[in-house]
């Protein structure tokens, strides 16, 4: 995970109090993101003044890579946060960053991501075209923000405390193209995004161009208009056991359940083995990345629900089995519900759930770490940081969702086997994110069918959230997560899941008709998957969101209103 900023300032005007602006505060943010490196350049670009600033973490390749990286005469420059998970992009030993310079200099910068999976934000200067272009991956898991005034713009993975900046998040539905000469932005929409464009400021005007068609995903369409499991799922029965069964034992679903295991394990393997051999209390005290150090490098947001258990089996696979695996399970003091000793309802499905897993893999070492919150720690750090990393979503589902990651993903508690206290040392997190925009695993999603009662409209509600996803929760998540240092990364959301699961008709994937009761229709895909792989317990776990399971939320207050604790 990077930290990236480019702040152009037009030369020769007179400068307002909003365009002098002391990047001190968001430094510190940003090198939380990339402590392992930071380096400035500072030029004159046409009319414009030019800062850009890259902190780096080292997550691929021997070595470091410093950045921005330049050409020879700075006429190309990269600031680059994200990761490359395509077959055979780069060797162990090389850095995806040099890949994508190299890449974006000679296919130019619309060829080279449309080829790429894996989330990324980026900004690029092409000093031939005088222009420089930025945006988010096709999902848009990565955070990257703008704020643009009469004679500033500035581009940066997140805002700090700099609040007379009037920061958006730059839409994940396309590349931009700042050409500086005009003072105008190019817009290229993703081709599943053709009818979205930007709304023009008064001091940048957009201009919608042509689309850009991702190599795997470029529509959100059903492909699959074909219900054919549906009278499976409707014959009765009380025992789940007896329907697991019975349902992957058909021909139909059970290829299904099969293929889905076998592309979220290869999204999981590449999340998990692409980095360091060392973990973050390591990595500075070794000149060699051989031989590796022990300690745990993967973490885990692990509420022991049904997606996170999933994950934390599957990446027993590719983890050495010499390295313990963190899972972080969040509790908070909450004075409006009981929350006697933590004992919050993901607690319990937690140590539930890891029960499972030890005795699927009891040869693992598994770190439950017992992450308590009081109630004064949560509303002063809020007020005095985690603010400024949900900025500028400002709802409260956004302070409930973002202040629960960001405990999480600080991974700092107490170890579930000795009582200890215990700060992971992990530098890249799962994070369960996405499946139940896949999946229908919201409860909005069993009332839009019980209101329609059609698949074509539920499956129009599903490609609508996942379409949203970036916007609505993505850019907070990476925020927050990145905030320690650790690199979040998202299985689910792998663009080749996402294109199959996709392509599926609604019913494939879940069965939201009362005949099944929650905890079983919905999410089904995955369900079977997990009972596939011998998960019984939480298989059939109803959906509860982490902020009512870990009891930071006030159930009284509605998640679309204004915070005023931001």
């Amino acid at each position: 995970m990077c930290g990236i900023f480019l702040y152009l300032v037009k030369n020769g005007d007179q400068q307002t109090d909003d365009s002098k602006l002391n990047v001190d505060s968001i430094h510190e943010l940003l090198s939380n993101r990339g402590p392992d490196s930071r380096h400035e350049l500072k030029l004159n670009i046409c009319d414009w003044s030019a800062h850009f600033v890259g902190h780096v973490l080292h997550t691929q390749g021997q070595s470091i890579c410093r950045q921005p990286l330049t050409n020879e005469n700075q006429g190309h420059i990269l600031l680059w946060n994200g990761d490359v998970f395509n077959d055979s992009y780069v060797t162990e030993d090389e850095c995806d960053t040099t890949e994508v310079f190299k890449n974006m200099n000679r296919d130019g910068v619309l060829h080279t991501v449309s080829e790429l999976t894996g989330p990324f934000a980026f900004i690029y200067y092409n000093s031939d075209e005088q222009s420089v272009w930025f945006g988010r991956d096709v999902i848009g898991r990565h955070s990257l923000l703008w704020s643009v005034t009469a004679d500033s713009i500035l581009i940066t993975s997140v805002a700090g405390v700099k609040r007379d900046f009037k920061f958006t998040e730059v839409p994940s539905k396309g590349i931009f193209k700042l050409n500086l000469e005009t003072q105008s932005l190019d817009f290229h929409p993703w081709s599943h995004s053709e009818d979205f464009c930007p709304q023009s400021s008064e001091n940048v005007p957009i201009i919608k161009k042509t689309s850009v068609r991702h190599f795997l995903i470029d529509s959100f369409a059903n492909k699959d208009t074909n219900p054919q499991d549906v009278e499976a799922y409707t014959v009765s029965t009380n025992k789940n056991d007896e329907f697991y069964a019975r349902l992957l034992a058909n021909s139909e679903v059970l290829p299904r359940v099969e293929k889905f295991i076998d592309i979220l394990s290869k999204s999981i393997k590449v999340r998990t083995e692409k980095q360091p051999n060392v973990c973050k209390l390591c990595i500075n005290t070794r000149k060699e990345f051989w031989p590796r150090c022990n300690h745990s490098k993967l973490g885990i947001l692990f509420s022991g629900g049904l997606d996170s258990t999933v994950l934390a089996l599957l990446a027993d696979k590719f983890v050495p089995p010499e390295d313990p695996i963190d899972l972080f399970n969040v509790a908070f003091q909450n004075p409006t519900k009981s929350t006697v000793n933590f004992s919050v309802p993901d607690r319990e499905t937690g140590l539930s759930s890891l029960k499972e897993l030890q005795s699927l893999c009891p040869k693992r070492t598994w770190n439950f770490v017992k992450i308590d919150v009081p109630f004064t720690e949560l509303m002063i750090t809020r007020v005095n940081h985690i603010s400024d990393l949900i900025h500028p979503l400002d709802t409260v589902l956004d302070d409930s969702l973002g202040c629960a990651v960001w405990f999480a993903a600080r991974g700092s508690g107490v170890l579930l086997r000795d009582n200890d206290f215990y700060t992971s040392p992990a530098r890249v997190v799962l994070l369960g994110m996405g499946v139940d925009e896949l999946l229908g695993g919201y409860t909005r999603h069993r009332s839009e069918w019980r209101r329609s009662q059609s698949w074509e409209q539920l499956g129009d509600t599903l490609a609508t959230d996942v379409a949203r996803i970036g916007h609505r929760n993505l850019g907070r998540d990476n925020r927050v997560v990145s905030d320690h240092g650790r690199q979040p990364r998202t299985p689910y959301l792998d663009e080749r899941l996402v294109a199959y699961v996709l392509s599926l008709h609604p019913s494939k994937r879940c069965y939201l008709s009362d005949t099944l009761p929650v905890g079983v229709g919905d999410k089904l895909l995955l369900r079977l998957v997990a009972w596939k792989l011998g998960l019984r317990n939480c298989a059939t776990l109803p959906k509860r969101a982490m902020q009512f399971g870990s009891r930071i939320a006030n159930s009284k207050e509605k998640g679309s209103q204004v915070c005023d604790r931001l």
